[in-house]
């Protein structure tokens, strides 16, 4: 599947300029042929919930989920007001956080 080029997003003469989401290598499983999916910005990446500007926002929440083997398991939820719920602990370990 190619990547899905959404234009020019930054003038910035150094690096990748467009908006994009494309498919990239696991980083868990480098031989992997199963891929993951990238959106890739030269500035922010913007995520809109309420785009149809309703008066009740209970619904406008960013869900953060995973799949552990088949059961899907909300991991974080962003709500409309910017609180962000966090299942687990949040560490502050000092470790490498890389791929």
């Amino acid at each position: 599947m190619p990547d899905i080029d959404l234009g020019l997003a930054s003038d910035w003469p150094d690096g990748e300029t467009h908006g994009r989401i494309k498919l990239v290598q696991n980083r868990v499983y480098p031989t992997s042929p199963k891929k993951d999916v990238a959106v890739v910005s030269p500035n922010s990446i913007e995520i809109v919930v309420n785009s149809g500007f309703a008066s009740s926002q209970e619904q406008c929440k960013v869900y953060f989920t995973t799949h552990h083997g088949s059961t899907k398991k909300v991991i974080a939820v962003l709500d409309s007001e910017g609180n962000l719920s966090i299942a687990g602990k949040l560490t502050t370990e000092k470790r490498d956080l890389g791929f």
